[in-house]
């Protein structure tokens, strides 16, 4: 909604950008925001110049600025500084790639990994990171998150899912079940289902208020990480990370 301030207005883009799930076009970006399309034009282009945004071919992206941003809001919070250690212990046991990431209103940011030097090219591939976006579903991540905030899991009854893998649960009640396994296991675990050829285990990282801020996981190659073993190890990483956070906060 356009309220007519600079301010208003830059973070009127921004949000527009984060809540569409493909890159947002000008056009896309005028009807979400109600902004005057030669404003949104400007502001767009200013914004993509300072990295706030990516501009390619087929519209923008959320850029990399922001997630420096997000990172570096999350370590003044405590959480990255917290969880490090036992990011780089999970690592040291699994040779996995091993992440932490914090959920905004929007999106899924990555604020931690360890992983080696063949996990490099891993490394490069597309993750989902938009929390609405329907990919989100098929994630070990966003099953913890969902969990934690069934009001957006709404939507699942409105719109068909994708198949992104063979794999790929697309039935809504199968979905809501596999969010209702992780909620009561505490972990959740996914096969091959958001991206060929990988598995994932994750854990919620809970607030003081109980509520989910985070989560951390293991990801790798189908042939090489049995998840279900990593359970415990995961579930007392993400007990150790909200301990060692929590008292970051009281102090």
């Amino acid at each position: 909604m356009d309220d007519h301030t600079v301010t208003g207005r830059v973070m009127a883009v921004l949000e527009a950008v984060g809540a569409l799930e493909e890159a947002a076009t000008l056009a896309a970006l005028t009807r979400h925001t109600g902004i005057p399309k030669p404003t949104v034009r400007r502001i767009a282009a200013d914004l993509a110049a300072r990295g706030m945004l990516n501009r390619d071919a087929t519209g923008y992206r959320l850029g990399p600025r922001l997630l420096e941003f997000g990172a570096q809001a999350a370590w003044q919070q405590g959480l990255r500084q917290a969880a490090t250690p036992y990011v780089q212990d999970l690592f040291a046991r699994t040779r996995e790639i091993v992440w932490l990431s914090v959920f905004t209103e929007t999106t899924n940011v990555v604020l931690e990994t360890a992983f080696g030097t063949d996990r490099v090219d891993d490394m490069r591939r597309p993750w989902p990171t938009a929390i609405r976006g329907a990919h989100f579903l098929a994630t070990a991540s966003g099953r913890i998150l969902l969990g934690d905030r069934p009001d957006l899991t709404e939507y699942l009854r409105s719109r068909p899912l994708p198949r992104m893998t063979p794999y790929t649960p697309t039935q809504p009640e199968k979905v809501l079940a596999a969010i209702d396994t992780a909620r009561n296991a505490g972990v959740a675990i996914e096969h091959e289902e958001s991206m060929r050829g990988y598995n994932c285990i994750a854990a919620g990282v809970h607030g003081p208020d109980r509520r989910i801020i985070g989560v951390v996981g293991v990801s790798g190659r189908t042939g090489s990480l049995a998840v279900e073993r990593l359970a415990r190890p995961l579930l007392a990483a993400a007990s150790y990370i909200e301990q060692a956070f929590h008292r970051t906060e009281t102090t």
